[in-house]
């Protein structure tokens, strides 16, 4: 399986106390679209994602999309990663133009 697309789209809640940065969706092999992926900012600065969660009637969350592989979880971590901070360092740069 081959992540063919990757959409971010940022915002911050940092103003309100959240860590949450941006959502993503990415679509593999150009027939499955996974949307709601968060790119979240750990306490030390740091990027990480959270696959989509659903909150259960017992206010317990479980995934809902979970890759069964380390090796495709790293993959699609880097994916959206990568494009984030490519987003952002465009945004910067396109600030101080």
């Amino acid at each position: 399986m081959k992540i063919t697309q990757v959409r971010i789209y940022p915002f911050d809640t940092g103003r309100i106390g959240g860590r949450v940065r941006a959502v993503a969706e990415i679509v593999i092999d150009d027939i499955l679209l996974i949307r709601d992926i968060k790119v979240i900012e750990s306490k030390h600065g740091g990027l990480f994602i959270n696959f989509p969660k659903k909150k259960s009637s017992s206010n317990r969350f479980f995934e809902i999309v979970e890759p069964l592989s380390k090796e495709f979880a790293e993959e699609v971590r880097r994916a959206v990663l990568d494009k984030y901070k490519e987003l952002i360092s465009i945004n910067v740069e396109e600030n101080f133009d």
